[in-house]
């Protein structure tokens, strides 16, 4: 029969207790060499911080000393040495002390104070922390008291993250800003405590030898108080997970919402954006009607999360955007495309972006010149305003139709002089033109000649 427990062993190859003991206490200095480290761990890792480079981080979290202090506070509360436990305490707090200080007095000198996204990740600690807190806690005291050290350690320290919250939090202290330093605090303080935690459980499983003789009385109350402590430090972090989960079920819908109901054919998404409960979105191309907007606002309230979020389109003409916009959008499309079928190909959003960029910048500039030449032909006309109007050609596609043009004068025009000013605009432009004519304040009637006249 299949032995569990000899499989699970976890004595087999376990250091003798002296060594472990002499192991341990080496680990925890905080002078000389464990120092230098310390503080060469908090620069290296308050620069990537600053730079937010993960690569920077990672190279902090492999040389920190601050394991070691845990792992010997966990090794007293397991052998109840409480001079050992003291000094243990006493050296990981000037440890946490010295980290804070170090990294404030940085981030105060740096020239670089803003906050960046590997700072944020450490102000919001969810219950996952915990549990890779736990986990790297029982694999770092199993890895520590083999009789051959193993390259646990390392792999331990980057996945519990120690030094990183410590110095978001010094950056919190020469910011002022309480959400960065509490937040990260609280992090440090779940993975410090956890990783203490499955410590003392690992060392109680490996039988370390007790300094003094416990009663079994003391011995509840140390496990009542360590499970209290694990409750209040938990039941937060559950709370910003629920809240992590949601906000993430909550941009998921919003981004099927862009890609799935807003993939319009007139028009295109540029950017969105949830704030204060109002999906706000940035729409290139055709204006969208009334019609269109309430069955976007109805399919974007039929999503879960976004049943009570009200949907504001800002549409602009591609005018607005440069061309390094317009390549941007396409780079956004193309990617859209990859989890799509039926994804357009480059040739073809560039035909439709760039094509609807030049004729907006096309037309505004067609409307300066006018505007600009008219008064000198025509002294009559005070302003003259027009669009590209798009219809549908033989193709089923949409495609610019006409140039409608409203010219507004401050006396009437005559005829002949109405069908120069058609004649002269239609030469500016390939499209057929429609012209409006009015007076500041006048009635509408049919002038003639394709030409629409308001006036007396």
């Amino acid at each position: 029969m299949f032995d569990w427990k000899k499989f699970f062993n976890i004595r087999i190859d376990s250091a003798p207790a002296d060594e472990l003991r002499d192991r341990i206490e080496s680990d925890s200095t905080v002078t000389g060499a464990n120092l230098v480290i310390l503080i060469a761990a908090i620069l290296i890792a308050c620069v990537g911080l600053n730079m937010d480079s993960t690569a920077v981080i990672i190279g902090a979290m492999l040389i920190s000393p601050l394991m070691g202090g845990l792992v010997a506070v966990s090794y007293g509360m397991a052998t109840y040495n409480l001079h050992f436990l003291k000094r243990s305490m006493v050296k990981l707090s000037f440890q946490i002390v010295f980290s804070l200080l170090t990294a404030a007095i940085y981030f105060a000198l740096t020239p670089i104070t803003i906050p960046t996204a590997e700072m944020a990740a450490r102000t919001s600690p969810t219950i996952w922390d915990v549990l890779i807190a736990l986990c790297g806690g029982i694999a770092g005291a199993v890895g520590n008291t083999r009789t051959v050290k193993t390259n646990v350690i390392p792999g331990v320290a980057i996945a519990t993250a120690l030094m990183p919250p410590l110095c978001t939090a010094g950056y919190g202290i020469a910011m002022r800003s309480v959400p960065y330093f509490t937040g990260a605090l609280y992090l440090f303080f779940i993975n410090a405590f956890f990783i203490t935690l499955s410590g003392y459980f690992i060392f109680k499983l490996l039988d370390v030898p007790m300094s003094e003789t416990i009663s079994p009385a003391h011995f509840r109350f140390q496990r009542h108080i360590l499970l209290l402590l694990g409750i209040v430090i938990t039941i937060p972090s559950i709370y910003m997970a629920g809240t992590t989960v949601r906000e993430s079920i909550r941009t998921s819908q919003i981004e099927s919402f862009i890609n799935q109901d807003m993939d319009l054919h007139a028009a295109n998404v540029i950017s969105y954006q949830l704030k204060d409960g109002t999906l706000f979105v940035d729409v290139l191309g055709a204006r969208l009607d009334e019609e269109t907007m309430e069955n976007l606002q109805k399919k974007l309230n039929d999503y879960g999360s976004l049943s009570k979020v009200r949907l504001e389109v800002v549409q602009s003409p591609a005018s607005s955007l440069n061309k390094e916009q317009v390549q941007d959008l396409i780079s956004s499309r193309l990617k859209q495309a990859t989890t799509q079928a039926g994804g357009k190909s480059y040739k073809e959003l560039a035909e439709e972006y760039y094509g609807s960029y030049n004729r907006e910048t096309s037309t505004i500039s067609l409307l300066k010149s006018l505007n600009k030449e008219a008064p000198a032909l025509f002294p009559a006309i005070k302003e003259i305003k027009g669009g590209t109007v798009y219809g549908k050609d033989k193709d089923d596609t949409w495609a610019p139709a006409a140039f409608e043009v409203t010219v507004t004068v401050t006396s009437q025009l005559s005829p002949s002089d109405a069908e120069k000013l058609k004649n002269w605009i239609a030469s500016q432009t390939e499209l057929p033109v429609s012209l409006t004519i009015q007076m500041e304040t006048s009635p509408s009637s049919y002038f003639g000649n394709g030409i629409n006249w308001n006036g007396n």
